[in-house]
C-alpha cells in the first residue's frame, strides 16, 4: 500500500466589507429559543433543500409560538402550525428553501413570532454551501461595450467540474440585449446582439435548464453597455456621497456619434428622490452635442440610492437610459480612507514571507484526522491558515492528462474553523483496484464557492 502525501502551506487573507449584504434577518429580542437542524449540508445552484428544525423553549415561561417567518418572501417556506410551547419542551417545523444561483456559503433567516406580539421573540438561519457543477466564472459574461453597429456574436462554453456531466437544454427566460440559443450539443450558449437593443448599460441574467436535476438551471450573467449613435459621457452618472439634507448638480454630455444634429425630448427621472433634469446647450456650441444638467435633491435617505434617466430622442423614435446614483450618509458620519487603513495596517502587519515561516514553525500542534481503515491508497496533505477556506477534493485520473473525476465523497470540511492551528487531512481511495497507477490531487473549495487547485496531481501506484 502506497502512501502519497501532500504538504501544503495556505495563506489566505481576508477582508470584511463594510455594510455587506446578507440574508440575515434584524437581531433577535431575546434567547428565548435554542435551535438544531439549521444545516441543510451541501447542495448545489437553483435545487431546493429542506431541513427539519428544533426549537427548545429555553425562555423559563410558556411560549405560545403564533407564526414563523422567512426573510426573504417567495424563496423559503415554512410548514408549522401555531403551538402553545412550555417552559423546557420542543417544537418542530419542516423548512424548505429554493436556492438561486450563489455558490459558497448560504444563509437564510428566519424569524419566530408570539402571540400578539409584533416583534420576533426570537430568530434562526438555515444555512450549508452550494457546490457548483458548472462553474459560475465562466458563466459571468463581461462584454465592455457593445457597438450596435458592430454587431457581437459569441459562443460561451460551460466549464463543468471534472467527473460531472451537464448539458444545456433550453433557454428559460429571454434578453432585451441578446438572442441565445444552445448549442455544441448542450456545452456551450451561443448569444447575438439585437438590433433593437436598448441603449443602456445592462446587467442581467440569463437562465437555461439543464439534464442534471443536482443542477437543474445554470445562470448565465451578461453585463456590458449597449451604445447607439448617441453616446452619454458617463453611464451610470455618480453623484458620490451626500450627506442629510445635501444635494448635486451634475452635467451629462449627450453626442450624436454621427455628428448629426441632436434633439432630446421628454427626460424622466425613475427614482424614489425627486430629480430635476434641465437641457442647455454644449459650450462651445455644437449641433450633434446636448448638454443635459441632472440636480440631486437634499439627500433623505441613507445607503445607496438612485435611479434610472429616460432621455426621448425623437430623431431615432427611441429612448436613451442612463443610471444615476448617490450614496447618503448622516450629517455627522466619519468617513475613513479604505485605501489609507489597508495600508497602515499592511505596515502593521508581517510579511507574507515572515507570516509563512511563522506557520511553518507554529508551536502549537495543528488538528489531525484519524487515518481511515481499509485498502486503497492514503493521501495526506497538511494546511496551515485556513481562513476562507470551506474544504478539500480530491480528484483522481488514470493518466496525468486526465480526465479527472471527484472521487471524494462531496466536499472534506476543513477541520480548524479557528484558521490558526493548521489541520492535517487523511484520505483513503478505498475503490481504487490493486496494480493499477493513478494520478491524484487535492482541490480547494472556499467559502465563496471559489475552487482552485491545493496540489499538483502525483501518481500512485495502488497495492
Amino acid at each position: 500500500m502506497r502512501i502519497v502525501n501532500f504538504v501544503a502551506v495556505l495563506l489566505v487573507a481576508m477582508f470584511a466589507s463594510l455594510g455587506a449584504a446578507s440574508a440575515q434577518g434584524p437581531a433577535a429580542a431575546s434567547n428565548a429559543i435554542d435551535f438544531s437542524g439549521v444545516d441543510f449540508g451541501e447542495s448545489h445552484p437553483f435545487a431546493k433543500v429542506h431541513t427539519h428544525v428544533e426549537g427548545l423553549n429555553v425562555a423559563g415561561r410558556e411560549l405560545e409560538i403564533d407564526r414563523v417567518v422567512a426573510s426573504q418572501a417567495g424563496i423559503a417556506s415554512v410548514d408549522f402550525k401555531p403551538v402553545s410551547v412550555p417552559a423546557g419542551a420542543s417544537f418542530s417545523m419542516d423548512i424548505e428553501v429554493s436556492l438561486n444561483g450563489d455558490v459558497g456559503g448560504v444563509s437564510h433567516h428566519f424569524d419566530v413570532y408570539a402571540k400578539g406580539q409584533s416583534e420576533p421573540v426570537d430568530g434562526f438561519s438555515v444555512h450549508g454551501f452550494v457546490d457548483w457543477l458548472v462553474s459560475p466564472e465562466g458563466t459571468d459574461i463581461q462584454f465592455g461595450v457593445v457597438e450596435l453597429s458592430k454587431p457581437v456574436h459569441r459562443v460561451i462554453p460551460i466549464e463543468v467540474r471534472p467527473g460531472a456531466s451537464v448539458k444545456l437544454l433550453e433557454i428559460e427566460n429571454s434578453s432585451d440585449y441578446f438572442s441565445a440559443k444552445v448549442v455544441e450539443d448542450g456545452k456551450a450558449l451561443e448569444l447575438k446582439s439585437k438590433a433593437d437593443a436598448p441603449w443602456s448599460t445592462f446587467d442581467e441574467t440569463l437562465l437555461v435548464k439543464t439534464d442534471n436535476a443536482l443542477q437543474p438551471k445554470v445562470a448565465f450573467r451578461l453585463r456590458g453597455q449597449m451604445r447607439g449613435a448617441v453616446v452619454p459621457s458617463s453611464d451610470p452618472l455618480d453623484f458620490g456621497v451626500l450627506r442629510e439634507g445635501q444635494g448635486a448638480e451634475l452635467a451629462l454630455v449627450l453626442n450624436d456619434a454621427s455628428g448629426k444634429p441632436l434633439k432630446i425630448g421628454k427626460v424622466v427621472a425613475n427614482s424614489r428622490a425627486t430629480i430635476e433634469t434641465r437641457i442647455e446647450d454644449c459650450v462651445p456650441g455644437d449641433p450633434s452635442c446636448q448638454l443635459l444638467k441632472v440636480t440631486y435633491p437634499p439627500m433623505q435617505l441613507r445607503g445607496v440610492t438612485g435611479g434610472v434617466l429616460e432621455i426621448e430622442l425623437p430623431s431615432y423614435k427611441r429612448k436613451l437610459y442612463v443610471r444615476f446614483g448617490a450614496l447618503g450618509i448622516g450629517k455627522n458620519t466619519k468617513i475613513m480612507d479604505l485605501a489609507e487603513e489597508l495600508n497602515k495596517a499592511g505596515k502593521a502587519e508581517p510579511s507574507v514571507s515572515s507570516a509563512l515561516q511563522q506557520a511553518m514553525k507554529q508551536s502549537v500542534s495543528p488538528l489531525e484526522m484519524s487515518r481511515p481503515e481499509g485498502n486503497g491508497p492514503l493521501l495526506t496533505w497538511k494546511a496551515a491558515h485556513e481562513n476562507g477556506v470551506y474544504g478539500y477534493e480530491v480528484y483522481r485520473a488514470d493518466s496525468q492528462r486526465g480526465p479527472f473525476q471527484r472521487v471524494s465523497s462531496g466536499i472534506i470540511p476543513r477541520l480548524d474553523k479557528s484558521g490558526e492551528l493548521g489541520s492535517i487531512y487523511r484520505w483513503r481511495d478505498g475503490n481504487a483496484k490493486s496494480g493499477n497507477s493513478y494520478w491524484y490531487y487535492v482541490n480547494l473549495v472556499m467559502q465563496n464557492g471559489d475552487k482552485r487547485s491545493f496540489t499538483s496531481p502525483q501518481k500512485v501506484l495502488a497495492k
